[in-house]
C-alpha cells in the first residue's frame, strides 16, 4: 500500500494537530525524540510516548519506508522495522517506551530511511454537544545507519524559469535543510523557510516549488544566486549549479 505525499504535507516535519480545542482537551499525546536512528551494528532504538492530558488515550505507531521519486516524498508500508508494541494505552501523566526493531538487513553504503506515523486514536465515548476530541499525529524520521555511509553531499539548482528549486544528494546520509533562503551579492533575498524546509534522502532528488517573483532583479540565477541554509544543523552556503 502506498501512502502519498499528502501524509507528509500534514506533518510539517514532526507534528500535525488534526483537531484542537484546548478548553476541552482530555488525552494529549507527546512523542519523541523528533529524529530517531538505529545505529550501525544495533538492531533497535526507542520511541518515548507520554500523555500530558487528563484522560486515558490510545496511540498507534506505524512504520513506513521513505523514498523520494520524481522529486517528491513517498511512503510505502514496510516490515523492515517494526514497532513493539504498535498500540499503546496511556493513563494521564504516564509514559511508555516503544521499541523500534530492525528486522530487515543492516544498512550498507547508504542509510535506510523510514518515517514513523504516530496517531492519537479517537475515543469511542460520545462527547457533549460542542466538544471535540483532541487527536495528534506525529510523523517522525527514522534512519537505520550504515557504518560506511558518507556524509550528505548536495548540489542544487533553480530550473523551469525559476519555478522550482532542485537538490540532489549524492552522499550516503540524508540532508536535512532547515531555515533557508536564496540570496545574491546585491542584497536580494528570497526566504524559503523559517524552519524546516525538508530532507533530501541519500542518492535522491528533491524538488520544491518556489514562490512567484522569485527571480533576482540583478542576478543570473544560473551563476550569481546561492542557497543559504542550515544543512544538518550547520550554516551552509550552496552556490546554484548551472
Amino acid at each position: 500500500m502506498r501512502v502519498t505525499r499528502y501524509l507528509l504535507l500534514w506533518c510539517a516535519f514532526s507534528v500535525a494537530l488534526l483537531v484542537c480545542s484546548p478548553t476541552f482537551a482530555k488525552g494529549q499525546l507527546q512523542a519523541g525524540p523528533i529524529l530517531l536512528q538505529i545505529d550501525a551494528g544495533e538492531s533497535a532504538s526507542r520511541l518515548r510516548l507520554s500523555n500530558s492530558g487528563d484522560a486515558r488515550l490510545t496511540a498507534q505507531v506505524r512504520v513506513f519506508a521513505w523514498h523520494q521519486a520524481e522529486g517528491k516524498d513517498q511512503l510505502i508500508a514496510s516490515d523492515a522495522v517494526v514497532a513493539s508494541p504498535p498500540i499503546v494505552e496511556l493513563m494521564p501523566g504516564a509514559e511508555q517506551i516503544v521499541r523500534l526493531v530492525r528486522l530487515g538487513p543492516p544498512a550498507s553504503g547508504n542509510d535506510h530511511s523510514f518515517r514513523l506515523v504516530v496517531d492519537e486514536l479517537p475515543t469511542t465515548n460520545g462527547e457533549a454537544h460542542g466538544r471535540v476530541n483532541v487527536r495528534m499525529r506525529y510523523v517522525l524520521p527514522l534512519f537505520v545507519r550504515a557504518q560506511d555511509a558518507t556524509d550528505a553531499k548536495l548540489s542544487c539548482s533553480v530550473r523551469d524559469d525559476a519555478a522550482l528549486l532542485e537538490c540532489i544528494n549524492s552522499g550516503g546520509r540524508a540532508a536535512q535543510l532547515g531555515a533557508s533562503q536564496l540570496m545574491d551579492d546585491s542584497g536580494w533575498a528570497l526566504p524559503l523557510s523559517a524552519g524546516l524546509l525538508g530532507y533530501v534522502l541519500p542518492g535522491s532528488r528533491r524538488v520544491w516549488a518556489l514562490p512567484e517573483n522569485s527571480v533576482s532583479p540583478t542576478a543570473d540565477l544560473t551563476r550569481d544566486v546561492r542557497l543559504e541554509t542550515l544543512l544538518n544543523g550547520q550554516p551552509t552556503t550552496l552556490p546554484l549549479q548551472q
